[in-house]
Formats: structure tokens, C-alpha cells, sequence
């Protein structure tokens, strides 16, 4: 396989490995032109258990192509050969043992995408994963996954990855966590989850500051305006972003901290826990309830996208109603501050020049942004002329 551009020339920059480097044999997913995911071929059982960790595990289909790929590692003759990254010394140095082997999951074609490598003892046992920027967006997740780490010690209804070392190599940011339990993927709708999201979002509450919270979101707007190629898509997201926040200024909104993407694949229950992972958006000081939202929005996603505002915006009621948020005008407050969260974060990645499919927010998220802004400025009026 020659080294490609992006997350897997991150890990494999030339076809020209050190003298003294371990070369492995690996299956790449789904071919060796396109690897989204590589496994290795010995010992069996460590290669089943990186193939399971690597894995999306949060449907029944996921689970069945996971076992089909399975089957894969034990019959084919066409692995691809490569030597130890350079990075993975670093990597091995948090640990404790020494014998190790590994995959690595590069994922689908996206702005975020760098590699997570799976670190397993050849004896089976899931000992870390380990997150490599490539880029300074990826680079700028990484490290704040890091720090997100630090912050959310001693929660009670959810489990969290141990930090076990961070830092940079060759100039990008790198991060080794500890695995947490994921026997039991997904489950939505389970009440353990809507605890672990009512505890995460009350995480450092006590020091947020509304009007600092609110200019903190006017200079990330503000920011990420800039940094998106789309000028018609900046001015709407500008102006949606001003009229949100005078609305919101005079709300009775409660204010948190949130995961940032709390989705179906970064999730699993056991029992009375919930175990989450990819912390890497985790922020603080904004409305309690985004995590529930996005899980709703993330979990309804099909072939057509057009009518998820309307589904969401139809379901924050009883979303949000965990979270303490009163009904009506407020909860669709949140849900429209949650989706203006969204429409930037793809305008400040450009997810759409990296084929994301959520990326056009100009063609299904900003349009509907805009009709509620309307109704909401039509209800304000309405109110005045009725008090005059």
C-alpha cells in the first residue's frame, strides 16, 4: 500500500521505513487503495479484539459487517505490509507493557478525519487508544480532548476515558486514553444516558458567566465566519448568530457544559452506567440540553436530511425536559442555539470541501434557521403591539 496524503501519511510519510523498524502484515478496510481501516493479521485474537475496538458497533448492520470482516482477517491473502509508525514509540511510552500490537481506524473522508490507533497486547486485552492530529483542526481537537479529560473526574453516572498521556510529536498533537466499557453499544433512549447527559451538563455550572458565555459565543461565531469560504453562508450565520443572542440574553435558559458529540457510535450502557468517549468538542458555558439534541438529531439521520430541523424543533419539549427547560419559546430557544452550534462548526471545518454529508448547511440548516428568526421576530412584535 503507498502512503496517501492526510491521516494515513500522517502515520506512514514515505515508503521508506527506518532500517531497524517492525514491519507488520495488516488487512486494510475496505481496500488497500482506500483504507479506512487497518487490522492486523497475528495473533488472531489481538486482531479480533482491534477489529472489534475500532469498529462502529451502534446498530445491528455495523455489528454484522464487523463480524463479516472477522471472517476476513482468518481467510485472505491479501495483507499489505508496514513498518511501525514513528509516533507509536511515543505512544507505547504511557503504557506499562511492552507487548503490543495494533490497528488503526482513519474513517471516512471528513474534516476531523486523523487516525485513532487501537493498542492490544498480543496476549487479546484492549490496552489504550491513541489520537493523532495531522492538521491544525485535528491538532486543536486532540489537545482539547485532552483537557476535557482532566475536568471530568469523578462523575458518578458515566464513565469516562483515563488520560494517560498527551503531548506533541513531529509537530502534532497526540493523546493515549484508557478504553472504557462498550459491551453494550447505543441504546438511545435508555434513562441512564439522559442521567450521564444531566450530570455532564451540569459540569462547572456554578462558574458560568451568561454574559461572558454570550460574548465568548459572539467571538466563536465571529471566527468562524471568517474562516469559511461561503460569504453568503458567513452573513447568514452572522446575523442568525446577533439575533440569538440578544434573544437569549434575556432568557431564563440554564447554562453548562456539554460533550460536544454525543452520538449512537461514542456511546455504550451497562446497566445503570453509561460509558462515552470521544470528548473532543467538550465545551462549557452553554444552554444545558445540546448533548440531548444532537443525540436525537445524529440518531434520525436517513437518506434525506431536509426535515431534521423540523424533527428536532418538534421533540425539544420533551428533550430538554430532563434538563430543567421550560417549554415552548424557551426550549426552541435552545434547540435553535444548538443548531446554530452545528451550522458553525461545518462552516468553521469546511466539511463540506472534505464530502461530509451534513456539510451544505446553506441547503437544509441555515433555511430553516432563518424561518424560525422570522417567527420569532413576528411573535415579538405581536407582543408589543398588544402591551402598547
Amino acid at each position: 500500500m503507498t502512503p496517501q496524503v492526510g491521516a494515513i501519511a500522517a502515520l506512514w510519510p514515505s515508503d521508506s521505513p527506518a532500517a531497524d523498524s517492525t514491519v507488520r502484515r495488516f488487512l486494510a478496510f475496505p481496500s488497500q487503495h482506500d483504507p479506512r481501516l487497518l487490522i492486523p493479521t497475528r495473533p488472531h485474537r489481538a486482531s479480533v479484539i482491534a477489529l472489534r475496538a475500532l469498529r462502529d458497533k451502534s446498530t445491528l448492520t455495523a455489528r454484522a459487517k464487523t463480524e463479516l470482516a472477522r471472517a476476513a482477517i482468518a481467510v485472505t491473502r491479501r495483507a499489505v505490509e508496514l513498518p511501525d509508525p514513528d509516533i507509536l514509540g511515543t505512544v507505547l511510552s504511557h503504557l506499562r507493557e511492552d507487548d503490543y500490537t495494533y490497528g488503526v481506524h482513519f474513517g471516512p473522508p471528513r474534516a476531523n478525519r486523523k487516525p485513532v490507533i487501537a493498542i492490544v497486547t498480543t496476549g487479546g486485552n484492549l490496552t489504550a487508544f491513541a489520537k493523532c492530529g495531522v492538521d491544525e483542526l485535528t491538532d486543536r481537537l486532540v489537545r482539547r480532548e485532552a483537557q476535557a479529560l482532566g475536568l471530568l473526574n469523578g462523575l458518578t453516572s458515566i464513565t469516562v476515558p483515563v488520560h494517560l498521556g498527551s503531548g506533541d510529536f513531529d509537530g502534532h498533537a497526540y493523546l493515549v486514553q484508557s478504553p472504557v466499557p462498550a459491551s453494550s453499544v447505543g441504546q438511545a433512549k435508555s434513562s441512564a444516558v439522559v442521567a450521564a447527559q444531566v450530570e455532564v451538563a451540569g459540569v462547572g455550572r456554578e462558574s458560568v458567566d451568561v454574559a461572558v458565555a454570550l460574548h465568548a459565543t459572539a467571538r466563536l461565531w465571529d471566527g468562524r465566519v471568517a474562516s469559511s469560504p461561503n460569504s453568503s453562508a458567513k452573513a447568514q450565520l452572522r446575523a442568525l448568530a446577533d439575533e440569538w443572542a440578544r434573544a437569549a440574553r434575556g432568557a431564563d435558559l440554564l447554562w453548562g457544559s456539554w460533550h460536544g458529540d454525543w452520538r449512537a457510535t461514542n456511546m455504550a450502557v451497562n446497566g445503570s452506567m453509561c460509558s462515552v468517549w470521544d470528548w473532543e468538542r467538550f465545551a462549557t458555558g452553554v444552554p444545558a440540553g445540546y448533548d440531548a439534541l444532537h443525540l436525537f438529531l445524529t440518531s434520525q439521520v436517513s437518506s434525506t436530511i431536509e426535515g431534521l430541523p423540523a424533527q428536532l424543533y418538534a421533540n425539544a419539549d420533551r428533550l430538554l425536559q430532563p434538563f430543567g427547560v421550560h417549554p415552548g419559546a424557551t426550549a426552541e430557544l435552545v434547540a435553535t442555539g444548538y443548531l446554530l452550534e452545528l451550522a458553525g462548526r461545518y462552516l468553521d471545518d469546511d466539511q463540506t470541501r472534505a464530502g461530509a454529508r451534513l456539510g451544505q448547511v446553506e441547503e437544509w440548516l441555515l433555511p430553516h434557521l432563518v424561518r424560525v428568526a422570522s417567527q420569532r421576530t413576528s411573535r415579538s412584535q405581536g407582543r408589543d403591539v398588544n402591551e402598547s
